[in-house]
């Protein structure tokens, strides 16, 4: 067998872009994988179609070699976009493997630990504060409007939320600021507050509540969080940096536990945040690292003695990516997954997600789980989202 077609395809996905490889072969066997970035989406397609020429011709089999021959083509260009595209094509292989013989990826990858998995529902409150005309969502600009959410969040069975900075107009004293400087100012700490304790009085004490600040915050200032976050007793504080004796700090300075690792690429970017335990929980992206780098790092964190929960607020072919390395590593905690979605999310499908009771059913179909299908792809085309990232 031999691949004859690498194509990426950019789709709307609601609030971000979901992109996708589809790699085809000479048997008529085709993948699919993710390499969504939010804000690169045209240059990671660009990227998918240079390094494609380098693996046409080539048997789609040979997932491991094919990963570290492009890997030695952009050895100057480790991580960002170079490893997307690498991702991006080295799912779509994986999957046509698995479709070859006739077993699940997970499969391949040693087999599974476990049927299902337990999801945490990702943007709770930020996407419906921002997008939710778009999405045709309820909007939520109040506590109020949050505590009407939690009891969706409760409904639906979700075991974890993940929020993030957003206004609330019935606390005008605590509006966030993102900071050109790092620091985080005391109107900023009033919102995380805000809306971290609403979620918490309305969720009770057994929902796991998780609040993202990405790279806005230095030192200082992610102490200063993490410490106001204690009374809350969060599922984590995910904050990121570079900088792994800085992430040391903040994780030694609270008892708010840390996960970070969404914008680590590879064995090299993960291993000094792992030889120093400067986090309770680490986040890869596989749309970023692959199934073939993304479970080497998941076993590398196994081995110190630290849990996994994929990053995954891309498309739904990156959830079935995660769910298939994530089902072979006992150091699995949770999946990060978009309730508030595309409404458009099951279409484009051959075989939707199973979800019930905030719970992913692990799917048992040859590759990873599902195909997409083009011609709904087309009926979403890329749009630029403005504070995509």
């Amino acid at each position: 067998m031999k691949v004859t077609s690498i194509k990426p395809f950019i789709c709307d996905g609601g609030f971000r872009p979901w992109t996708f490889v589809k790699i085809e072969t000479d048997e008529g066997l085709v993948g699919w994988g993710d390499c969504t970035d939010w804000g690169a989406a045209p240059a990671v397609a660009a990227a998918v179609e240079l390094y494609g020429q380098f693996v046409i011709g080539r048997d789609p089999h040979e997932v491991e070699s094919i990963w570290w021959d492009l890997y030695d083509r952009n050895i100057r260009h480790y991580g960002g976009i170079a490893f997307k595209a690498m991702s991006g094509i080295d799912s779509a292989l994986w999957d046509i493997k698995g479709k070859a013989l006739g077993v699940p990826v997970w499969q391949l990858l040693g087999g599974k630990i476990r049927d299902e998995l337990p999801l945490y529902w990702s943007h709770c409150g930020s996407t419906r504060a921002q997008h939710a005309e778009k999405l045709g969502v309820p909007s939520v600009t109040t506590t109020d409007d949050i505590r009407r959410l939690s009891e969706e969040v409760l409904e639906g069975g979700y075991a974890a939320i993940k929020t993030n900075m957003f206004p609330l107009s019935d606390r005008p004293d605590a509006v966030p600021e993102r900071p050109t400087n790092g620091e985080v100012s005391p109107s900023t700490l009033r919102n995380i507050e805000a809306v971290v304790g609403t979620f918490r009085e309305a969720l009770g004490p057994d929902t796991g509540i998780a609040i993202d600040v990405g790279l806005s915050f230095k030192l200082g200032a992610a102490v200063k969080i993490a410490r106001a976050l204690e009374p809350f007793d969060m599922m984590w504080l995910e904050t990121e940096t570079y900088d792994a004796d800085v992430l040391r700090i903040i994780r030694d300075s609270t008892t708010t536990p840390i996960c970070t690792g969404e914008s680590l690429f590879g064995t090299y970017g993960y291993r000094p945040f792992l030889e120093r335990h400067a986090m309770d929980v680490m986040m890869p992206d596989f749309a970023w690292n692959g199934v073939t780098m993304g479970k080497k790092v998941c076993d590398l964190a196994h081995a110190y003695d630290t849990l996994i929960a994929p990053h995954n607020c891309h498309s739904p072919i990156n959830t079935l990516v995660g769910a298939n390395v994530a089902a072979t590593v006992p150091n699995f905690k949770i999946l990060e997954f978009d309730v508030d979605d595309a409404p458009w999310r099951d279409d484009i499908m051959t075989h939707p997600l199973e979800i019930e009771n905030g719970v992913l059913k692990l799917p048992d179909r040859p590759g990873l789980g599902s195909d997409l299908i083009e011609s709904e792809l087309a009926k979403h085309p890329y749009i630029w989202h403005e504070g995509a990232r």
